[in-house]
């Protein structure tokens, strides 16, 4: 990455606002490389397979490019931003909706002393005590467990949030946020009047533990949905996740463990790009089973989701490592129009990193993944996803 002065980046849109004691970091990643990916659903005699061969991008880390920058403001306070926009290394297009900055627009004020806080459009706590505690990360597609067995409980966007972190005490951090809307719309007809209400709300926090050795981290994410409208059924539900995991480096090999557990409605709106249940190979069952039988078991509020992951990475030498790791999920809906549904998921993973230099990684990677939803009354759907690619990534 590049740290140049404001008036030297942009000194057209940007430079009444440059000062000496201002700098903007410009920076991104661009991942790409050759590979295979195939999924397949099938109930019965109905099915779904999605095959792609060829260039394959964004799947170490998201393709990205971004601005963020610090003014010192004096006695150990700065301002902070930062601003990231996810795209389509293929076909260059906008990712998280086609918005200019999707991944990250955000401003605050940060210290050592008393930390750090936050407001705009940012991840939840968990992206920060969770989601790197497996060897894979949130990368590498379905081998990560934001697009494995986990889904986005342990990595989300909010919108309109609001976050604080701590400073580091010992080695303990501890996060807090929320998101929420307090949305009022009144209209007539002539005739009657009408209003409706959104008090949809998100409340994520976590704690951190890093010395030596040792990672651990801890995740809670409870979403509220309340909408309320006239002449028609509210729309009501609410979702809590929790996540554990923990790491531990011996030098010759690095173990990890995580669990978390999903309860509630996954069809919350506070979530604008995707709902826990709705990403990946979870999202592929999800998905079909709506297409095929018009419900979605992971949109209401008998959703019930465990999901687990144990993985393993080595240093190879002094530029290489080898990963490897094991993600489950059990779920099941309570509801009595699902017919008893119970679904199990598992991905198995292998992935090799070798720098080129401090910037610049080749990777391969090889990933397979089945999944089953059981049925009281219906045949079972089944899922077979196999991933295998080599990449080169570059940071800049």
């Amino acid at each position: 990455m590049k740290k140049t002065l404001l008036a030297a980046a942009l000194t057209v849109g940007f430079a009444g606002v440059a000062h000496a004691e201002t700098s903007v970091t410009l920076y991104g990643i661009v991942d790409a490389g050759i590979g295979y990916q195939q999924t397949k659903v099938t109930q019965g005699d109905a099915w779904t397979k999605t095959r792609d061969i060829g260039l394959i991008n964004g799947v170490r880390n998201g393709n990205r490019w971004g601005l963020k920058g610090a003014e010192d403001l004096g006695n150990g306070t700065s301002a902070i931003f930062q601003l990231e926009s996810g795209f389509d290394l293929g076909n260059g297009k906008s990712l998280q909706g086609n918005r200019l900055f999707g991944r990250y627009a955000y401003v605050g004020l940060t210290s050592a002393n008393w930390g750090t806080l936050t407001l705009g459009r940012q991840n939840n706590v968990a992206s920060d005590t969770v989601s790197s505690l497996n060897p894979f990360g949130v990368g590498y597609n379905q081998a990560g467990v934001l697009s494995g067995a986990f889904g986005a409980s342990t990595y989300a966007r909010m919108d309109n949030s609001i976050k604080y972190v701590t400073p580091d005490f010992s080695g303990f951090k501890f996060g807090i946020g929320y998101s929420g809307k307090n949305t009022k719309t009144t209209s007539s007809d002539g005739i009657d009047d009408f209003e409706q209400r959104d008090t949809s709300n998100w409340i994520t926090t976590g704690l951190s533990y890093d010395n030596g050795p040792v990672s651990i981290g801890a995740s809670y994410d409870r979403f509220r949905t309340d909408v309320r409208v006239a002449n028609a059924d509210d729309q009501k539900g609410t979702t809590h996740m929790w996540n554990l995991f923990g790491a531990y480096d011996f030098d010759v090999v690095k173990l990890y463990l995580g669990y978390g557990q999903v309860r509630g409605s996954m069809d919350n709106d506070v979530i604008v790009a995707s709902g826990v249940g709705s990403t990946g190979l979870t999202g592929a069952l999800n998905d079909f089973t709506s297409d095929a039988n018009g419900f979605n078991y992971a949109e209401t509020n008998g959703y019930r989701q465990q999901a687990w992951v144990v993985g393993v990475s080595a240093p190879v030498g002094d530029s290489g490592k080898i990963m490897a790791s094991y993600q489950g999920s059990s779920t099941k809906n309570n509801d009595d129009d699902f017919d008893g549904v119970k679904g199990k998921l598992s991905i198995f993973s292998l992935g090799y990193e070798h720098k080129l230099s401090k910037r610049t990684t080749v990777y391969a990677l090889a990933s397979y993944g089945t999944g089953k939803l059981k049925f009281d009354n219906a045949e079972n759907v089944k899922l077979k996803s196999t991933l295998v690619g080599v990449g080169l990534n570059h940071r800049f």
